[in-house]
């Protein structure tokens, strides 16, 4: 199967997710985050506002601010992605792809510190990686190797092998509800 296929036969299954089950099943894979080792070093938190029943990251900006780190929000701009500050007085605004970023121009200078949490549609048992075609986080990682990784996924989007190509970037960590993948 390729990565056309595998794409949309994982995202129809993802689709199917119930509102009630996205809640639950987001609760339980941002609970292993906080406990993973990235998290506990990471002075700066990089998250991203889910669509399309994505893991609800989302549901971590006050603890990430509760636990004295800094939150950040990506935004895309032409055909570049950078994060960009969040707090809880940060206004919304909804930006490219019709996804809520934040109103702010305060842009992060991402460091070892910086945990980078990213989506994706199918993950493979070695931590490849299949996005949306935008290729968005590749380009952002790849200019910023020194930043911790961390991929939110539903066990349903874990397979056992996926087609990678060259310029795909393998997340350090692969975290769904029911286990976390380190490499």
């Amino acid at each position: 199967m390729d990565k056309k296929e595998l794409r949309k036969m994982i995202l129809k299954e993802r689709r199917a997710l119930s509102d009630s089950e996205v809640h639950d099943r987001s609760l339980l894979i941002c609970d292993n985050i906080y406990r993973s080792r990235v998290y506990e070093k990471a002075k700066d938190v990089c998250l991203y506002m889910p669509i399309n029943n994505e893991v609800d990251v989302a549901l971590m900006l006050d603890q990430v601010l509760e636990d004295g780190k800094r939150a950040w929000l990506p935004k895309v701009i032409e055909d570049e992605m950078d994060f960009f500050a969040y707090d809880r007085d940060t206004p919304l605004t909804i930006g490219a792809f019709g996804i809520t970023e934040p109103d702010t121009d305060e842009v992060l200078e991402p460091d070892e510190n910086t945990l980078v949490i990213m989506p994706g549609a199918v993950f493979s048992h070695d931590r490849d990686r299949i996005g949306y075609g935008g290729g968005y986080y590749d380009k952002y990682l790849d200019k910023h190797r020194e930043v911790m990784t961390v991929a939110a996924c539903y066990d349903l989007q874990i397979v056992d092998s996926i087609p990678a190509e060259m310029h795909d970037i393998k997340p350090q960590t692969l975290v769904s509800e029911k286990r976390i993948i380190e490499g």
